[in-house]
């Protein structure tokens, strides 16, 4: 892993709002349009990269739970052959200093991370053969299951389609 980022020195949202573009572009593992993640990440943390909400284990832009990460260990080391597997006290600790790392903030590292889990939520909601794989798995990541923080997203994603300078779309999400 690298060494985290510097908090960004963007002097206006715009600037800022292309710096996440960029990053994203770099960084997405996932399916998904580059814009629906632009607009996860502001909604998860404002693009604040040290976000960390009181009495959650939810860290970095895209917001990624201590579970999360877990979870990621576990399905990395079950692509390992079985004797190169870690058992599984081993790995949660190694996945928990890990979330708990200046490096799991790194932007970049965040944003590959989130897209990764994202992935491997969606892939769970096709296996399930779910009607909407992409909506269940925010509905995942979230925790919620009500589905309004996927359509606000995806409407500001839209936008940002149209306008890829469209702060407005974002803060509309928010507002």
């Amino acid at each position: 892993m690298t060494a985290p980022t510097i908090q960004s020195t963007c002097s206006t949202p715009v600037a800022r709002l292309r710096e996440i573009r960029a990053l994203v572009h770099a960084n997405n593992r996932s399916c998904l349009p580059d814009e629906l993640i632009v607009c996860q990440i502001y909604m998860e943390s404002r693009f604040d990269q040290c976000a960390q909400p009181e009495g959650s284990s939810a860290r970095g832009l895209m917001q990624l739970l201590k579970v999360a990460t877990r979870e990621l260990f576990r399905l990395d080391n079950l692509c390992k052959p079985p004797s190169q597997r870690c058992a599984e006290p081993a790995l949660y600790a190694e996945a928990d200093a890990f979330h708990a790392s200046p490096a799991f903030i790194d932007e970049a590292t965040n944003i590959q991370m989130g897209t990764r889990y994202l992935q491997a939520l969606i892939d769970k909601a096709r296996r399930e053969k779910r009607p909407d794989p992409v909506a269940e798995a925010y509905m995942d990541y979230r925790g919620v299951r009500n589905g309004i923080y996927y359509r606000k997203i995806r409407a500001a994603a839209e936008r940002l389609k149209c306008d890829p300078d469209d702060v407005g779309a974002l803060q509309a999400m928010i507002g």
